[in-house]
């Protein structure tokens, strides 16, 4: 086969390590000169002015009852999407760094650092937006999530107790009553303080390209179809094409698909041992190979074009990859003739703060919209 590019291939990333800065000793307080003669009238001296260790201490004190985001239980509040994402995004970055010092020598463990911190970043998203949509789907809360609520509810519990007192008499409020009130009125400034990040970070890089890539699809009948992304995406992508094709049972699944593509690479091992070998690296070639077939169908690493030549090699059918910025790519043109439809798969590069992704695609639910492209 002909010289493939090495296109659509994952980026990785690494947890950056934080030193924790020192902080810089207070300063002491100044010590009081005593005068030379007793004063005549204690009662006339002035209070001494606190020392800064104390000020400090005191202006603290004076802002963390407003400013801290814990409630009276210690609880921190949740970690917001746009943090999240910041957050991943500089992880990646000092992963790319440190990938760079290992060298090709350590490839195996980059490769692993690189696949435990995606999965990681994965997870605490899918579980982010977990938290969400429960968030978006409960009822109207029992404590409110406004000030202005909280208000309200005080208002209407203090007219039940003092119902219940006779009429006339006024209960006054309990420390739980009170707890509930200052916990809901923190959640009211959280929200916002959240909106108000969310709005200044504006739409995510995940967001654009996503709406970019529906327009893109759009005049050619097709949607985005969402694959999970756990390090198989590329193979599950494939996968959900077969199904939508209606390829007939059993259908191999993501796993089946990456011991298919690692038989097909050792069965044709001159063709894909250009693209593996590396000079760099321990090791005679073909030993190279099969660590390279070992890991594919073995692990959760990401696939890229080269494992989807070997798909279309021997599932003996085009596939079609759409992305931004370049036209459609089509792996396995010879098996065009054949006249069942290619399978196609849609590649995005900012896709959940992690990096490239593959979705797969599916008709626009609109009457007379063509899948094939």
């Amino acid at each position: 086969m002909g010289r493939l590019p090495k296109g659509f291939k994952k980026s990785a990333g690494k947890h950056p390590e934080a030193g924790d800065e020192a902080a810089p000793p207070e300063e002491q307080p100044a010590k009081e000169e005593h005068p030379a003669k007793p004063a005549p009238a204690p009662a006339a001296h002035a209070a001494p002015a606190p020392s800064k260790p104390a000020a400090k201490a005191e202006e603290h004190a004076a802002h963390s009852g407003s400013e801290d985001d814990s409630d009276d239980d210690g609880e921190k509040g949740p970690e917001t999407r746009g943090k999240m994402l910041q957050r991943h995004k500089k992880e990646m970055a000092a992963h790319k760094k440190a990938v760079q010092k290992l060298g090709s020598k350590k490839k195996d463990e980059a490769a692993k650092l690189t696949t435990e911190i995606e999965a990681r970043h994965a997870r605490e998203l899918k579980d982010l937006e977990a938290r969400e949509k429960a968030a978006a789907a409960a009822p109207a809360p029992g404590p409110s999530v406004t000030a202005g609520a909280a208000a309200e509810a005080g208002a209407a519990a203090e007219a039940l107790d003092g119902l219940a007192l006779g009429g006339g008499g006024h209960k006054k409020p309990t420390k739980a009553q009170k707890r509930r009130e200052k916990h809901a009125q923190q959640e009211a400034e959280r929200e916002a303080r959240i909106a108000e990040e969310q709005a200044a970070l504006g739409p995510s890089d995940k967001a654009l390209e996503e709406e970019r890539l529906a327009e893109l699809l759009a005049p050619l009948g097709l949607a985005i179809r969402e694959i999970r992304a756990d390090g198989h995406c590329m193979y599950r992508a494939v996968e959900d094409q077969l199904a939508q094709a209606g390829a007939p049972s059993p259908r191999p699944d993501h796993q089946a698909l990456r011991k298919l593509a690692a038989a097909h690479i050792r069965a044709h091992a001159d063709d894909f041992l250009p693209f593996i070998h590396d000079e760099d690296e321990q090791g005679e070639p073909a030993e190279q190979l099969e660590a390279y077939c070992e890991e594919l169908e073995g692990t959760a690493v990401w696939g890229g074009q080269l494992e989807l030549g070997a798909l279309a090699a021997a599932l003996k059918r085009q596939i079609k990859v759409h992305a931004l910025g370049m036209p459609p790519v089509t792996l396995g043109d010879e098996h065009a003739a054949s006249g069942a439809p290619p399978l196609q798969l849609c590649y995005l590069r900012h896709a959940f703060g992690l990096g490239e992704h593959y979705n797969s695609v599916s008709p626009l639910p609109v009457a007379g919209s063509s899948a094939e492209a």
